[in-house]
């Protein structure tokens, strides 16, 4: 959800650069979103969740061992 939010915001001030006369902070906001989402989009396709192969099961509510 916040990938779409930073993508989305990105192009909107892209899209108010481009139309205002005077552009350079819509840009620059818009150029610092861009790469915010980048970084997001590449941890969140780099991160893996550890995995659980080696793990022993735990045991049941009602077994206790003496």
């Amino acid at each position: 959800m916040k990938t779409k939010i930073l993508f989305w915001s990105a192009v909107l001030f892209l899209a108010l650069g481009v139309n205002t006369k005077d552009g350079a902070l819509f840009y620059f906001f818009s150029v610092h979103l861009f790469m915010l989402y980048i970084g997001m989009f590449l941890h969140k396709v780099s991160y893996s969740p550890p995995s659980d192969a080696n793990a022993e099961p735990l045991p049941e509510a009602g077994s206790a061992k003496k």
